[in-house]
């Protein structure tokens, strides 16, 4: 078995190629570990975003429920008020008419008693 001597030269080479290999691995596992850092930081917006949906969605489920809830009163309401419009436009008319035959009978009550010709 024989031994073979390399030059100096050799060595450093290798050593700088070695150094460069080193420093390229080294840039590697950098990337990853930035890329597992980033990836847990888009997981944790992910999951605020998740918890800030559900909780709109308990709201949402919440109002949802109270409007179901006020609805009925609501048609009652407006049930009413067609109502009352009903009534007043009633009255308007029964007061004209009130106080055409107002007008009606002061006329004749005036032409019989002949203040009026």
């Amino acid at each position: 078995m024989e031994i073979e001597m390399t030059p100096p030269e050799l060595d450093a080479t290798v050593y700088q190629q070695l150094g460069a290999l080193d420093a390229k691995i080294d840039r590697i596992l950098a990337d990853q570990q930035q890329a597992r850092s980033d990836r847990k930081q888009q997981y944790e917006k992910q999951e605020n975003m998740q918890r800030q949906l559900d909780e709109v969605d308990r709201g949402m489920k919440t109002v949802n429920s109270r409007l179901d809830k006020i609805e009925p009163v609501t048609a009652d309401i407006g049930r009413w008020k067609e109502r009352f419009i009903g009534m007043r436009m009633l009255i308007v008319v029964m007061s004209a008419l009130f106080g055409g035959l107002v007008v009606t009978a002061g006329k004749w009550l005036a032409i019989r008693l002949g203040w009026m010709g």
